[in-house]
């Protein structure tokens, strides 16, 4: 696959002691995690994301319906960091897909770190258009036959 055919793919690693990463989306500005009194972080997904993955019991933790379809009878049991780049590849999204694996590490019994990945799909972008443009024609309709 030529490389402007594979998933983009950024990575950042936060100092050590930072609080958890709460990220927003690339494409609207959305905050994804909601974290209640109990700080226990929920997700508030917006239309552009594809996926979060979470590194530290290897598990999607979020699926979009779009995303659900593309990896439908694919294993993902034994997915890992090292192999996710691959499947997002398999699974057949190109370079309108921007993976952001954040490492954040904090103190527990002794250092600890951890690797989310937020997955955003530049391609919903046109969905939105599509949708912001029909309601004006309908009104600019609606007033002409007046």
């Amino acid at each position: 696959m030529k490389p402007a055919a594979k998933p983009q793919y950024a990575s950042v690693e936060l100092p050590f002691g930072c609080a958890p990463p709460r990220p927003h989306c690339p494409i609207c500005g959305h905050a994804l995690l909601i974290v209640g009194e109990d700080s226990i972080a929920n997700v508030d997904a917006c239309r552009h994301l594809a996926f979060i993955f979470i590194g530290e019991i290897a598990e999607f933790g979020f699926r979009s319906t779009d995303f659900q379809k593309r990896a439908a009878g694919r294993r993902t049991s034994q997915l890992d960091l090292s192999k996710l780049r691959k499947f997002l590849e398999r699974i057949g999204y190109g370079n309108k897909l921007l993976a952001l694996e954040i490492t954040y590490g904090g103190m527990a019994c002794g250092p600890v770190w951890y690797s989310d990945v937020y997955g955003f799909d530049y391609e919903t972008i046109g969905d939105e258009v599509a949708e912001l443009e029909t309601p004006a024609s309908v009104v600019v309709a609606s007033a002409a036959d007046r």
